[in-house]
This record gives C-alpha cells, sequence and structure tokens, in this order.
C-alpha cells in the first residue's frame, strides 16, 4: 500500500493558514466507512441488483436470494469467434477516389462510395461474442419467514455478504473472488442447531460437458461453431455433516459451514485450460477459508486503499438507494463518495495484470450474446475505462490494455497494408481478442482509423506517471512508430487550402445533413481526425526525443505538424466538428469527439488557449441543451471536459444527471437499451476519473489544486490522488478554501503551481522562507515530502 507521510523533512513550499481548525477537525473525522459499502434489505430481483466481485478473471453478479440464490459466473476470456483475415480488398481502390469526392464537395456521391466500396459486412459468427460462464445455485430449503435480512457489497475487502434470521438461528454467506489463489469462493454458515441443508448446482445452458473427478465437479467445453475451450472445477467441503455428489453439483446435509471453490481458465492466452484450472484447485485443497479471505482482502486492499475521498461526515444513508436518491445535502456527498469508491472496486475486480482488459461491461455479463457482443469498442469506452487508473493510483492495472494492443498489433499492421497500402499500423472502431482490426459494418462507426492512434495516448500518460524510460523504449515506441507511419501515410494535402488533413473518416458514430437534406458521415480533415494526428505525431516526437532515437521519424513528424490543418472555430463560436460548418444530424450527439482536444488530449487548455476553451464552453452547452449526455459514458465525459474548464458547479450538474438517468440500483452505469437500460462500465470508470480531475489536475506541466470545486462540496479530504511527474498529493479544503496539502515526489519533477481558484492571494514561500511566486516553475526532489 502506498500512502503520502511526513516522514521526511518538510519542503514546505506553501504555507497556508487559513482556517486550521477545520482542517484538524477534518482530518480527525477519518475515512467514511459507510460509502464504501453498497447496502440493500432484499435480494436482486433482476440482474441490475446483483452485487459484483472479480478477481480480474474470474467473476460473479451476487443475488442474495434466501430459498434460492444465483451467482452468475464469468470469465473474461471465455469468448466465441476465432482469428480471420476479413480486410476488404476494394477499400484501397476506392479510398483515392473517395477523397476526390469529398474535395469536390460531392458528399453524397463519396458517402455512397465509401460504404458500398470502403467497408465489409461483419461476420457476427467469426467475430464471436463474449460470454457467461454459467451458474451457481444454491438451493437452501428454506420455507419459514425470514428476518433481520441484509446484503452487502464492502468495496474495501472485495466481498459480498448476505445475512438473515430465521426465527432465533442467523445465517450468513460471504462471496469473493480471490486473486492471489485464483477462485471463486463462497463460505455458508448457520448457528441452527441442525446444521445447513442445501443443493449446490453448476449450470450452463450450451456447449458444456460434466465429468466427475473424484470429488470435484469438472464443466468444459466450446461455444460452437468457433471459440475458446474452457473449463472449470467446482470442490465443496462441509465443516461437520456430509457432503455427497448430486447430479452436476453436491448435496449438503446437516453442516454448520460449507465452502465452495470454483476454478476456471481457457486456452485463449495460454494452453492446456484444464491443468490451469485443475492445478489452482488443487492448492486450495490444504487452504483454509480463514487463510484464503485474509489473502484476498489483503491483496484487495493494497489497490483500493491507496486513495481515500471523503465529503459526508454525518448523516449518510445506509442503504444504496437512499443514496441515490440524494434527498439531502449529506446524501448527495454520501453518494458521491459512494460512486467514486464504486468505480474504482470495479476496475481492481475487473482488471489485473495478465488478464485482459475490461469489456463493455467490464467482466461481469450475462447470457451468451450480450449487446455489441460485450466487446472492446475503441472509438472511447476502452479509453475511458482506463482513465482512472493513473490518476487514482492503479498504474499497473494498465498493463493488460498493453498487452491487448500487443495482440491487436499484427493484425493491424496487416490492415493498414491490406486495407490502405500504408505503413505502420491502425485499428477502427471496435476489436476482439481475436484480433479484429478491419472495416466492416457502416461508415457512420466503421470507417474511422484512429482507434489504435487513441490508445497511444495511454501509453504516454502511462509514461507521465511513472517514469518508466524502460516501458517508453520497449513498450511505448514500437506502437508509436506504427501508428505515426499509417497517420503520415494517410495524411493528404487539401488542395483548396494546402494543408495536411486526414481522411476520409467519420466522427464516432456522428452525422451531418448534406445540401440534398439526406444524412452523410465521412469527412476529410473532421476534428477528430486532426485531433489524433496532432496527438500522434506530438506524442512520437516526445518519445524519440527523451529516449534520443530515431530522429528522421522525429523530423518527419514535425514536418507533417507544421503543415497540419488544425482545430476550426466555427461561426457560430463553437468548435467545428466537421472541416466545413455543416448541419448536424444530431445536435445532442452522445459523441463529443471535437473535443478530444480538451480531454482526454493535449490541444485545448482554459490557460494556455482560452479562445478555444471559450468555443469548448459553447460547445459543450449546445450538446446540451439538445439532450446530450443521455448515455452514462457520455455524461462522464461532459464531466470531464467541465472539470478541465474548471467548472465545479458545472461538472457537479453532469455528475447528478449521470446519477439521475444513468445509474442502475447497484450503482452499475446504464446505456440506453431496448427492452430495457442495459451495464456499461465506460461511465462508472470515466465518472470516477472525473471527480479526481475536479481536485487535482497536472497536464502541461501546471499542477492545479482544486481547480473544479463545486460550491457545495464545501468540506472534504481526499488522499494518494497522483499526478503526472510521479507527484502523490493530499488535499484538505473546509468552507471551500484549501487548508492542507501534502505533495510527496518519487522522483524530480518541474511544475508550476496554481492555487485554488479564489485564492490567489494566498502567500507562497519555500522551506527557506523564500518569496515564490504561483506559475513559476519549481523543481520538487525526488524522495521528498512537501508541506503545501
Amino acid at each position: 500500500m502506498t500512502r503520502s507521510t511526513r516522514r521526511e523533512t518538510l519542503g514546505g513550499l506553501l504555507a497556508l493558514s487559513t482556517l486550521p481548525l477545520l482542517a484538524a477537525q477534518a482530518r480527525a473525522q477519518g475515512p467514511t466507512a459507510s460509502t464504501r459499502v453498497l447496502s440493500f434489505n432484499a435480494p436482486a430481483a433482476r440482474w441490475m441488483e446483483a452485487l459484483p466481485v472479480g478477481n480480474g478473471r474470474l467473476g460473479a453478479m451476487v443475488y442474495g436470494g434466501v430459498r434460492s440464490e444465483r451467482l452468475q459466473l464469468n470469465h473474461i476470456e471465455l469468448w466465441s469467434g476465432r482469428t480471420v483475415e476479413d480486410n476488404p480488398k476494394t477499400t484501397r481502390a476506392a479510398l483515392p477516389k473517395v477523397r476526390e469526392l469529398l474535395f469536390a464537395d460531392k458528399r453524397a456521391e463519396a458517402n455512397r462510395l465509401a460504404q458500398d466500396d470502403m467497408m465489409a459486412p461483419m461476420n457476427e459468427v467469426d467475430y464471436g461474442s463474449y460470454q457467461m460462464l454459467g451458474d451457481l445455485r444454491l438451493e437452501m430449503g428454506h420455507e419459514e419467514a425470514v428476518s433481520d435480512y441484509s446484503r452487502e457489497l464492502d468495496m474495501a475487502t472485495g466481498q459480498v455478504t448476505v445475512r438473515y434470521r430465521i426465527g432465533k438461528a442467523t445465517y450468513s454467506r460471504t462471496v469473493l473472488a480471490s486473486a492471489p489463489d485464483q477462485c471463486l469462493a463462497v463460505r455458508i454458515e448457520t448457528s441452527a442447531p441442525e446444521g445447513l441443508s442445501l443443493k449446490a448446482t453448476l449450470k450452463r445452458d450450451r456447449d458444456v460437458a460434466f465429468d466427475w473427478q473424484g470429488q470435484v465437479l469438472k464443466m468444459s467445453g466450446q461455444p460452437q461453431p468457433f471459440g475458446v475451450h474452457y473449463c472449470a472445477y467446482l470442490a465443496c467441503r462441509s465443516e461437520g455433516g456430509s457432503v455427497a455428489p448430486d447430479g452436476h453439483g453436491f448435496r449438503v446435509s446437516g453442516a454448520r459451514a460449507v465452502v465452495l471453490n470454483l476454478t476456471g481458465a481457457t486456452d485463449l492466452l495460454a494452453p492446456e485450460p484444464e491443468k490451469v484450472a485443475q492445478a489452482a484447485q488443487a492448492k486450495l485443497v490444504a487452504r483454509s477459508w480463514q487463510a484464503l479471505a485474509r489473502d484476498q482482502e489483503r491483496d484487495h486492499r493494497a489497490l483500493f486503499e491507496r486513495v481515500e475521498l471523503t465529503l459526508a461526515s454525518a448523516g449518510v444513508p445506509r442503504l444504496a438507494s437512499e443514496r441515490l436518491a440524494a434527498a439531502s445535502d449529506a446524501a448527495e456527498m454520501a453518494l458521491i463518495e459512494t460512486y467514486f469508491n464504486f468505480g474504482r472496486y470495479l476496475l481492481i475486480g475487473s482488471n489485473r495484470p495478465g488478464s485482459l482488459p475490461p469489456n463493455l461491461q467490464g467482466l461481469w455479463a450475462d447470457g451468451f450474446a450480450p449487446p455489441w457482443s460485450a466487446d472492446y469498442h475503441i472509438n472511447i469506452n476502452i479509453q475511458m475505462n482506463y482513465w482512472p487508473a493513473e490518476v487514482c493510483g492503479l498504474s499497473e492495472l494498465h498493463e493488460s490494455l498493453f498487452d491487448y494492443v500487443d495482440r491487436l498489433m499484427p493484425y493491424a499492421r496487416q490492415t493498414a497494408q491490406i486495407a490502405y497500402g500504408c505503413r505502420g499500423a491502425v485499428a477502427h472502431y471496435t476489436t476482439n481478442p481475436w484480433g479484429h482490426t478491419a472495416l466492416d459494418g457502416k461508415v457512420q462507426w466503421g470507417l474511422w482509423p484512429e482507434g489504435l492512434a487513441w490508445l497511444t495516448l495511454h501509453y504516454w500518460e502511462h509514461y507521465l506517471y511513472t517514469g518508466d524510460l524502460e516501458f517508453l523504449k520497449t513498450r511505448a515506441l514500437p506502437v508509436f512508430r506504427a501508428c505515426a507511419e499509417f497517420t503520415l501515410d494517410y495524411l493528404v494535402e487539401d488542395p483548396r487550402t494546402g494543408k495536411l488533413v486526414s481522411g476520409p473518416a467519420s466522427s464516432p458514430e456522428n452525422s451531418y445533413v448534406m445540401d440534398n437534406g439526406e444524412v452523410g458521415y465521412v469527412d476529410m480533415g473532421c476534428a477528430m481526425s486532426q485531433s489524433m494526428a496532432f496527438t500522434v505525431l506530438t506524442l512520437t516526437q516526445k518519445a524519440t526525443e527523451a529516449l534520443s532515437v530515431e530522429p528522421e521519424l522525429r523530423e518527419a513528424c514535425a514536418a507533417a505538424l507544421a503543415r497540419l490543418d488544425r482545430l476550426k472555430i466555427g461561426p457560430d463560436g463553437r468548435v467545428q466538428e466537421w472541416s466545413e460548418p455543416l448541419k448536424e444530424a444530431e445536435p445532442g450527439h452522445r459523441h463529443i469527439s471535437h473535443l478530444f482536444g480538451l480531454y482526454p488530449g493535449i490541444e485545448i487548455d482554459a490557460h494556455d488557449t482560452p479562445d478555444l476553451a471559450d468555443a469548448a464552453r459553447r460547445t459543450l452547452g449546445e450538446r446540451l441543451r439538445h439532450g446530450g449526455g443521455h448515455t452514462g459514458w457520455s455524461a462522464a465525459w461532459l464531466t470531464m471536459f467541465r472539470a478541465r474548464l474548471g467548472e465545479g458547479d458545472e461538472a457537479l450538474a453532469m455528475l447528478r444527471k449521470l446519477f439521475r438517468q444513468s445509474t442502475g440500483a447497484n450503482f452499475f452505469d446504464t446505456h440506453p437499451y431496448t427492452p430495457e437500460p442495459i451495464f456499461q462500465i465506460d461511465g462508472n470508470l470515466g465518472a470516477t476519473a472525473a471527480i479526481a480531475e475536479m481536485l487535482v489536475q497536472s497536464h502541461s506541466g501546471i499542477l492545479r489544486l482544486l481547480p473544479a470545486l463545486p460550491k457545495s462540496w464545501a468540506n472534504g479530504r481526499v488522499r494518494g490522488l497522483r499526478a503526472r511527474g510521479g507527484l502523490i498529493v493530499d488535499l484538505e479544503w473546509a468552507n471551500g478554501q484549501l487548508t492542507h496539502c501534502v505533495v510527496k515526489a518519487s522522483r524530480k519533477a518541474r511544475y508550476r503551481l496554481l492555487p485554488p481558484p479564489g485564492q490567489e492571494g494566498l502567500k507562497a514561500l519555500s522551506a527557506g522562507e523564500e518569496a515564490l511566486n504561483w506559475g513559476k516553475p519549481v523543481e520538487l526532489q525526488a524522495g521528498r515530502t512537501y508541506a503545501l
């Protein structure tokens, strides 16, 4: 566990004397424990009310039933489908024709040609889908009335507990997913003199075979017609009483307590899943429940406890439903704390080094055909999943994303060459574990060759936070180089301006109205394309310069940047989404791709580019006026935009919108779908990152303290937020004023410091009482802890 301490000599960069009593009181209050717990007083009636546990590979949704319990099971690698070479062979020939038509303003013809000749239909059988592993059903045999029921997810321990009483007897059930032991485990116990009598059954409705290996049940199979080979083992042991195999499970009689252990594996990332799952199960034979639960909790806490946010001090509602209602200021503060904690919990539970990244639903999905295959959309969704990783001290969880990109790269290089005739590598809006990078589907979303380019930003951010030059050299640079080569080859001169533009491409999933009244999608040099080109070329420049390598590539990037068409402010004062001020078909569209440069990009900054920042504000205003932010992830992105612009109250308004219309009873982020909203994890994780961004920002070489603090967050503290340059930041504030700050530097870092808005008059002193000015560069020394 990483903590900010004051063991070392305080640097004393800033001496703040305001409100010391209130600050001391805030420190004395400690964490609000209840905001780390989601509590319910009834079992889940449906999947969107169940509670998740996960270890990055194995996961379960716990319903908490009394007579019958359902644990819906997942394994992050369980996919149907297969690897195929599916790049359309007509794209390359059509490319110059589509460009010529767009430059000639023949948009209708260009859109038709792009759809007909550049795209291929998606083969859903080959593409495949994420699938559930199955169910673990517990038939408890209870017929009597139940009292004192509770169902809780403790986000700090990573465990779900169900408790109730029948007569004088108590019953409890604890479910956890252990990363150290690579298992799902359930413990059921009772105080009833007659003990427990129950039936535990492992179920899967298709592509499955069961086999008993001694006292262990094996479930295995392969999704048809194509997919991974999977295997799971279930064992059961009791304290007292008896356990006997029964069908596809176990029958328990007269036990004081029962422990069920499930292990599982696939052959997606490693061979011989039977041996892997069996070996994990064999190790559990000598493991007591107490040791297993202790090690699981210790491992989970080591990640979860790195950051702590406290806004609520009293009057915190116990039930999750009462917090979601937010009927009081205290309830809203508890809601924000809970949501922030839940996002970090979900990232930890759905993602560990060595596993696949969290998909559209993280780790948790019901059935065999979840919406959009629960795949890896790379036109914002997988990226948003990782937004909290660095700032919330979970940097090592980024590793699974980089491993995933490594898997994609051979196919992305193939797509660049076959489809476009370009060097380097390219991927489009959606991918899967089989290496899908091709153009398919509708041009509205499919003709967007910038998904891999967006992912380069994650490599750069990881480097900025960690300072790991070896990572930059061995993991990041090959991806930068490949994306830069494709970008350089895909850029062409706009004959009307002489500037370099990228295209054809869509602005993800959005559309415009053409002169003939039809809807169009593709463009040359739309804002998102130009921002992506700017980002890839700039980051490649910076990376090669930091490593002192590849001067030719750096010079090529610099030459292209000098001619690159940049973001435009349209006649209406907004950031212009398309190359021309075209009429929007959906003014309230969920994607706000033309503001990529504001976040997570590097082009728009409230201090450095005030005109573009003002245009971004106008853009946000118009999007919201027409109903924008109507999906959870879109509301999270809008919250982040507001935070970057220093608009705390507006950021809070977007959080409230997300809570009100895009948050399920179990705090899962929701996305509009038929017949009912579905879970997408991106909104949870994006909003968690946005809350952190409201409190600390560190982009553009500036450390901003409380840059977007809402008025209603008058008192609070946060511990352990990370800043670029290897900094760990603790803050406390009272009556809306910063009262205490500690910054620990893990390595040498150079920053300009900005005080919270409204506190510019604070006197800043160095350790030697030499006066410093806000905004002047300050060097923080490695290993030092500074009190600000």
